[in-house]
């Protein structure tokens, strides 16, 4: 044992300036990368993700996020993705007939490589947990803005139109819909179908949507007004031949038109022309024929009174004369 002392002394002094130049290096490389492995940053609004027993739900957390003070290389701490991050603490296996507190410990806090958690403030959460239900609610979908002047929206469909809400049984108690994130109208002139989130009915307990993600179907129609035309003369449209005395019995009708409400109130009487098609109409008949429109672009024909009218084409004289 004396032996395997001395040489252990032996071998400590031995080569001791080198040791002690060796030693004074790493002293000095230690200080000198300190400084690129110590950068902090504070990251506020970290989720902190409560785990419980299968069957139960949290009814009450006093808080659903915490600021953490990370440490790490400069890198390190500028890739922070705080989308990435989460505080988890599991409470399972605890005694629920009763409030509980839970410490935030940096080894719960999740994060990248390089980079630790210090610590969290709060340093701790307290937690409340009920008995989880399930319930089968409608989605309301939240429409933001409003299209652009003269355009409505006309329907809405969501797909599906309930999802099932997991939760703690209180809480579901009081939820009458499940809203989507908003659906913004800005700047629209045509339907659309967009795939959308759903917002989670309170950020003071977490609730499980299923599914979280649902369609929906937007129809987008230009705002229709309506103006009346009466007593607006019909005219003829012959083809090659024209049938002179022709008759069109009324030979006045009134039309409802329907279209956007500036260029409605924009139209005068000459920018509308009833007309009927008489080029197949032979002499001596006698038939009703619709009467039609030419109308300005964007704007149709909602009514037409007479819809038909009566069309009476006499035969020629000499034709009366040889029967």
């Amino acid at each position: 044992m004396k032996g395997r002392l001395l040489q252990l002394i032996h071998a400590l002094t031995l080569n001791k300036g080198m040791k002690l130049i060796a030693l004074g290096l790493g002293a000095i490389a230690w200080y000198a990368i300190q400084p690129a492995i110590s950068f902090e940053a504070t990251i506020s609004n970290v989720p902190i993700r409560v785990m419980v027993d299968s069957g139960w739900a949290v009814l009450e957390q006093s808080a659903s996020s915490a600021d953490v003070l990370f440490r790490g290389s400069r890198e390190g701490i500028r890739l922070l993705d705080q989308e990435d991050l989460e505080i988890v603490v599991d409470a399972r296996a605890m005694n629920y007939s009763e409030p509980f507190i839970m410490p935030l410990e940096p080894r719960t806090i999740r994060t990248s490589a390089g980079v630790r958690a210090l610590f969290a403030r709060p340093s701790e959460v307290t937690l409340i947990v009920d008995q989880e239900e399930d319930l089968l609610l409608p989605v309301r979908e939240h429409i933001q803005g409003s299209p652009p002047e003269g355009y409505e929206v006309e329907s809405v469909r969501v797909v599906p139109d309930r999802v099932t809400v997991s939760g703690p049984r209180q809480r579901l108690e009081a939820i009458e819909a499940i809203r989507t994130t908003p659906i913004d109208m800005e700047g629209r002139l045509q339907s659309f179908n967009l795939r959308v989130g759903l917002v989670s009915p309170s950020r003071a307990w977490t609730a499980r949507l299923e599914p979280d993600r649902v369609e929906v179907e937007v129809n987008l129609v230009e705002r229709s007004a309506t103006r009346l035309f009466e007593d607006v003369r019909v005219h003829r449209m012959f083809g090659a031949t024209v049938l002179p005395d022709t008759m069109v019995t009324p030979s006045h009708a009134n039309v409802t038109l329907v279209g956007r409400a500036e260029l409605l109130e924009a139209m005068l009487p000459r920018d509308l022309r009833l007309y009927v098609d008489v080029t197949a109409v032979s002499p001596g008949e006698s038939v009703e024929l619709p009467v039609r429109a030419h109308v300005p672009a964007r704007i149709r024909v909602e009514k037409m009174e007479p819809a038909k009218i009566l069309l009476e084409v006499p035969l020629p004289e000499n034709a009366e004369a040889g029967e």
